[in-house]
């Protein structure tokens, strides 16, 4: 549930910012963009560390608190796990922050709206703490929320404790699980059977029923049927097609599978961005 509370906190934040930059006044915007470096710069000037601040190409400012020249950098698809919160520059008011301020896991350069936070994983390593100074064009954007007036600036505090590739995620949580994998595929399908039947499998251009329940790897389920299949249509999830191919008449499994096989780089529905997925499935 942390997941996607996240997800949902951060895709607000972005969907604000955008619709209060295409509401706003351009001279105001711009006014306010030049008080915002003000303000930033002034909490600069009282920081002890703020002569190690680096300013991004987006109009991000940010300072290593705690470097770790050897830690491991995201890329884009991973799933970097952080801690966060954030607040407001003018008066310290936490207004970002993970649920019970436990570690939160999310695929970085995934949203569909660009900001500060989905861009501040890619500026750490692993075991890096860092703050983060966001403009409100990073941030909230030009109206006002809850607890956050328009053109806000925000100071987000992040600590980067590990980054996984898909593959790494699944592979932990097959071993989390204790999962026996019957068939893994060139593409990374990975099916573990939960029964014994035995025949012919489904095959290309077939129509079965099929019961299935999707989950995220962090068991949160999004989504659950009884629908009508017809196989090698381009009509379901590549991962999800080939698993049904392979299954036979009446046969059960545990099926694994990473974004390429998925929703990929644009995700669908509840479904992130470069999130891998499980289902299971009982060909009807």
């Amino acid at each position: 549930m942390n997941r996607i509370y996240l997800l949902l906190c951060l895709s607000a934040t972005m969907v604000v910012s955008l619709s209060g930059c295409l509401k706003s006044d351009n001279n105001r915007d711009e006014e306010m963009i030049r008080e915002n470096e003000m303000a930033i710069e002034s909490y600069l000037k009282a920081d002890s560390l703020g002569s190690r601040v680096i300013k991004d190409t987006t109009g991000l400012y940010y300072i290593t608190r705690k470097p770790n020249p050897t830690g491991e950098k995201p890329k884009v698809g991973d799933a970097a796990t952080v801690k966060i919160s954030g607040y407001l520059l003018s008066n310290g008011t936490k207004v970002i922050s993970a649920v019970d301020d436990k570690p939160i896991s999310f695929s970085v350069g995934g949203f569909v709206l660009l900001g500060g936070i989905e861009r501040s994983p890619f500026l750490m390593r692993t075991g890096e703490k860092t703050t983060f100074l966001l403009p409100y064009y990073l941030a909230y954007g030009a109206e006002a929320r809850t607890n956050v007036p328009a053109y806000s600036p925000i100071r987000l505090e992040m600590e980067l404790i590990k980054t996984r590739t898909e593959l790494q995620q699944i592979d932990e949580y097959i071993l989390e699980k204790k999962f026996v994998v019957t068939e893994r595929t060139p593409e990374n399908l990975f099916i573990i059977r939960t029964d014994t039947t035995t025949g012919p499998p489904i095959g290309s251009g077939k129509s079965v029923r099929v019961k299935y329940v999707g989950r995220f790897l962090d068991g949160t389920k999004f989504d659950e049927d009884t629908p009508t299949v017809t196989t090698n249509t381009g009509q379901w999830a590549k991962g999800f097609d080939l698993a049904i191919q392979k299954l036979p008449a009446k046969g059960k499994a545990i099926i694994v599978f990473p974004s390429s096989l998925g929703y990929g780089a644009t995700g669908k529905g509840p479904i992130m961005p470069y999130t891998p997925l499980q289902f299971e499935i009982e060909i009807l």
